[in-house]
């Protein structure tokens, strides 16, 4: 599903304002660079690629009731994004990853980990940190 389709991120928007969801996380977004896009019901941030269109790209989709909780949105790469969130106890970190597949170069897999490990390791502390997103999992 690509939601470079005419409609398509309404039709999501709407789906996902019909069920209990306040946030989701996209992967394959495949705009172009990094941004917001306000609606009157929810909010897209996307981290895509910079040169090109069509290809990966992460976010998040909030509802806008929740928006007053968000502290930050970071774009890290096509691959990896961050949504901090306020809590009344703690805030929330949600880290959005699109893991590179085996049969990717060495290099690109390890580019990939190496700002992984740097986003985690300059989150803060006390945060409840979760990583979700498409980590491309092979069994067997």
């Amino acid at each position: 599903m690509t939601m470079l389709k005419p409609g398509k991120m309404n039709e999501i928007a709407d789906q996902m304002l019909s069920t209990q969801m306040q946030i989701i996380a996209f992967q394959e977004i495949r705009r172009k660079r990094h941004g917001q896009i306000k609606k009157n019901k929810y909010s897209l941030y996307y981290s895509c690629s910079q040169q090109r269109m069509g290809q990966l790209g992460t976010g998040f989709m909030a509802r806008k009731e929740v928006e007053k909780n968000i502290m930050s949105f970071t774009p890290i790469s096509e691959r990896i994004c961050i949504l901090r969130l306020k809590g009344k106890f703690y805030n929330t970190t949600l880290i959005n990853v699109h893991a590179p597949t085996e049969e990717k170069m060495e290099e690109e897999k390890d580019k990939y980990y190496d700002d992984l490990q740097k986003v985690y390791d300059r989150l803060l502390k006390h945060d409840s940190v979760m990583i979700l997103g498409n980590v491309n999992a092979k069994t067997g």
